[in-house]
């Protein structure tokens, strides 16, 4: 009982404290992204965090990538943030078609085709040619892993690789209390995804708790 009520003070604290770093950091005004987070919002479409998008930047920026790959574009979002921030050059993978359309709708309206290439299709059945310095994850959760295998290959060395949704709402830290076997199945595959990526012996890699979780890795 006892340590449940310090858990609880300490999410209370930690809570209050996102609201407080939310309230003093800088946040786009630009229109269009305004636009895209009212249509996430309305479409129940998940994003990246406020501040997992802010950490993405400047990673870019401290890092000066150049090209970054995204794996799952959703309705363009992080790839308009990441373009309209930075001065890299973004590719972007989307499967599902309705998304891909939308995102395609925000890319020309936010006028970054320029520096956003879209590519409709299932990343694990895309092959490409070119190299880039940062890879950013944010796709089907379970298959994370094959992500990351496919396409290393294509990461510059001392390239960055970004993963979000690492902590999916707190679940993996208890798995025990899930009663849903589909929930319970997605849980262990993060997990296990976690255990792969911080030992993997071709990357160093760190999780925070940023956003709902964000591992930062870079290759050896």
């Amino acid at each position: 009982m006892k340590n449940m009520f310090m858990i609880t003070i300490v999410t209370m604290i930690m809570r209050k404290m996102n609201n407080y770093l939310s309230s003093i950091n800088k946040t786009s005004d630009s229109l269009i992204i305004k636009e895209i987070l009212n249509q996430a919002n309305e479409l129940k479409t998940p994003i990246i965090s406020q501040e997992g998008i802010n950490l993405l930047i400047q990673l870019i920026k401290i890092s000066k990538t150049k090209k970054v790959l995204e794996i799952g574009t959703a309705i363009g979002y992080s790839a308009i943030m990441m373009a309209l921030n930075t001065y890299c050059f973004v590719t972007t993978i989307e499967k599902d078609e309705e998304n891909y359309k939308i995102a395609k709708e925000n890319i020309n309206k936010a006028k970054l085709e320029s520096k956003i290439e879209l590519i409709f299709g299932d990343a694990l059945a895309v092959d490409l040619a070119d190299n880039y310095d940062l890879i950013f994850i944010d796709a089907a959760k379970a298959q994370y892993f094959k992500f990351l295998e496919r396409f290393k290959k294509n990461l510059n060395p001392q390239g960055l690789v970004v993963c979000d949704n690492l902590l999916f709402h707190g679940l993996v830290e208890k798995p025990e209390t899930l009663e849903s076997k589909r929930i319970k199945s997605l849980v262990k595959k993060i997990s296990d995804f976690n255990s792969n990526l911080l030992n993997h012996p071709e990357f160093e890699t760190y999780i925070y708790e940023i956003g709902d979780g964000l591992s930062i890795s870079i290759k050896k």
